[in-house]
């Protein structure tokens, strides 16, 4: 896939999170976004709340990263050229998505206690998520290096850090399903 075709599928990920979220949380109640199925186990606005912390973490990093870089000069030639995920960002990516393996949060991603506004600040972030993808147009997709805030031993190339971020929504979404289907999630 190209780099043109790579950023219009991250949009058109990102516009189908962001319906799915609206979705989700319509006429939930406070108490609703609230609920958790175990004490130990997060609910709606904790998957919300995670995400927010993932972007609150990300984006700066990934807006540093462009910033420091020069936009390709050569816009056909960029257009045209195959965006190719490295065989740890493919692997990344696979992990952070729908289907991964469950792990617990690492500290800088660890939500602090949720409030039901999660889903609308998360919306909102979402503008900035969309702004950096369109500010990658032009910039190297494989070259740009994101460290990620674990570990600087942790990089993902740009292409693949949008990408991540994305998917990683995905993710949790279907987790925030979970939860509204779950026994015993309160009754509006």
């Amino acid at each position: 896939m190209n780099n043109v075709a790579h950023l219009a599928r991250l949009h058109e990920l990102t516009d189908a999170v962001e319906a799915r979220s609206r979705t989700l949380v319509d006429g939930l109640t406070p108490a609703q976004r609230l609920w958790r199925p175990d004490p130990e186990r997060w609910g709606v606005a904790d998957c919300f709340e995670h995400l927010v912390t993932t972007g609150d973490a990300y984006h700066p990093r990934v807006a540093a990263a462009m910033s420091a870089a020069s936009p390709a000069a050569d816009l056909a030639r960029w257009s045209a050229t195959e965006f190719r995920p490295t065989w740890f960002g493919a692997w990344f990516v696979r992990a952070a998505g729908p289907g991964g393996r469950p792990i617990r949060a690492f500290r800088p991603f660890v939500p602090p206690p949720a409030t039901p506004d999660a889903p609308e600040r998360f919306l909102a972030q979402q503008g900035t998520l969309r702004a950096l993808i369109d500010r990658a147009r032009g910039h190297d997709l494989r070259a740009i290096r994101i460290h990620s805030p674990i570990s600087r031993l942790i990089t993902l190339r740009l292409g693949e850090c949008l990408e991540m971020l994305v998917v990683h929504a995905q993710r949790h979404l279907e987790q925030a399903e979970r939860v509204r289907s779950a026994p015993g999630f309160p009754a509006a």
